[in-house]
This record gives structure tokens, C-alpha cells and sequence, in this order.
């Protein structure tokens, strides 16, 4: 592998698909090339760390192959939209920032806003909450961590344990 090496995790494939991705999108001035050697090597490594983990069952591997592909469409569709954050935190795509100058693009992009965290969202499938307890956003960043991308820069977080 030329672009993903020692990953042992989805999260940290994703994580470094994204940075990737906003490094060498061709929309970012990077190479075609290089973007699709990066996406050929994303789907690869996703499908055998998928497939490979004796931990997951067959529905739960369906699930992360949609969640993996579904991941890299998103991520592409709106890396260039100025004036936002992207976070992944677990298998969701929180989006902050100036989001009301884009909120069209989100929209069409497939993003939900949520009003009680002020955020834009994205996740593979419809979600159900089965709780009552309300989590902010900080304490979904606690829980899963987060990986983030602002204007160029990329900033890595784990404050959960």
C-alpha cells in the first residue's frame, strides 16, 4: 500500500481517507491520479479489515461496506465547501462552522440539521434514538473522538477513553 500504511482500524482508515482526500482532491489542486490510487487502496484495505474482523456479523458487516462507501461519497461531496468543519466521529459526519452560507449544498448533499446541537449531520442510515439522555456535541466528541479539517489544517483528537 502506498497511501494507507500501518492501519489497523476503520476509524483510522477514515480519518486518514479524509485528510487524504482534502490533500490530493483534484478540486484541492491535487492529481487525479493520486485520488483515484487513494480511493482504489481505501475500498481494498475497508473491505478486508471488514471482512477480516471475527468480531462482526454478517449484518454488521453489510453495514460498515455501506458505511464505508457512503463515508468517502459524503466527504467528497462537500470537501470544498468554504468556511466549514467536517468531523468524523464513529460512523457519523458532523459539519460546523459558517454552515448557513452552504446550507443549500448541505441539503442537497443529504446532511440533516440538528437544532439542539447547532451542527449539521450525516449517518449511513436513518437513525432511531432509543434514549432520552441528551448527549451536545462535546459530549459526542468525549465519547468517540474526532478527527477535524478547517481550512486546510487537520487536527486530530481522542479525549474519550
Amino acid at each position: 500500500m502506498k497511501w494507507f500504511k500501518n492501519i489497523g482500524t476503520l476509524d483510522e482508515l477514515r480519518k486518514l481517507y479524509r485528510k487524504l482526500a482534502f490533500e490530493h482532491h483534484p478540486d484541492k489542486g491535487g492529481d487525479v491520479r493520486n485520488m483515484q490510487e487513494i480511493n482504489n487502496e481505501y475500498e481494498k484495505l475497508s473491505a478486508s479489515l471488514i471482512n477480516g474482523n471475527a468480531n462482526f456479523s454478517e449484518g454488521r458487516k453489510t453495514y460498515e461496506h455501506e458505511v464505508a462507501k457512503n463515508m468517502k461519497v459524503k466527504i467528497d461531496e462537500i470537501l470544498n465547501l468554504p468556511g466549514v468543519l467536517i468531523e468524523i466521529m464513529g460512523s457519523w459526519l458532523w459539519i460546523t462552522g459558517n454552515t448557513f452560507a452552504v446550507k443549500t449544498e448541505l441539503k442537497k448533499a443529504g446532511f440533516r440539521f440538528s437544532h439542539n446541537k447547532m451542527s449539521w449531520y450525516w449517518h449511513c442510515d436513518e437513525y432511531v434514538k432509543r434514549s432520552s439522555k441528551f448527549m451536545s456535541l462535546d459530549d459526542i466528541r468525549n465519547l468517540w473522538g474526532t478527527e477535524e479539517i478547517k481550512g486546510g489544517n487537520v487536527k486530530s483528537q481522542f479525549i474519550g477513553g
